[in-house]
């Protein structure tokens, strides 16, 4: 009988450290959840801030871009426009009839081809700013690609 009675509380002792053991296994497996719950919300939280980072650094180039778009736009206006007045400047106290018997036929051909180097130097301003915007706009889409 102390046989069976010894058995019966060694059972009763194994039973007892198998629950302590289950329930230090369900105490633990509960802090690691938390702590995954806890870690899943820092990632999302640091996903959400990168977005609005690229989001941010995207619209400064944007507006970066823009402005010195409009810059460059500005400046080969200006130079086409000052250009313009130099090669259609006549003096103020001569009239055209005058200043084209005075001038003699070297310098009219000096004007005119000085005349005709401003404008291939606008064109090919005006072809550098086209160039800049068909490759900013060729950049935007692979970016966009990029994002997705």
């Amino acid at each position: 009988m102390n046989t069976l009675e010894d058995q019966a509380e060694a059972a009763i002792k194994a039973k007892d450290v198998a629950e302590e053991k289950a329930s230090a296994a369900e105490a633990t497996n509960k802090v690691l959840q938390a702590q995954l719950k806890e870690a899943e919300d820092k990632t999302a939280k640091a996903q959400k801030n990168l977005e609005d980072a690229l989001a941010n650094k995207e619209a400064e180039i944007k507006a970066a871009d823009e402005k010195a778009y409009a810059e460059g736009m500005a400046d080969v206006t200006a130079d086409y426009e000052k250009q313009v007045k130099q090669g259609d400047e006549v003096p103020k106290d001569a009239t055209a009839e005058k200043a084209s018997i005075d001038v003699p036929l070297a310098d009219k051909s000096l004007d005119e081809t000085l005349q005709e180097i401003d404008v291939e130097l606008v064109a090919e301003k005006a072809a550098e700013v086209s160039s800049q915007q068909s490759s900013e706009l060729q950049t935007q889409p692979t970016a966009t690609a990029e994002e997705s």
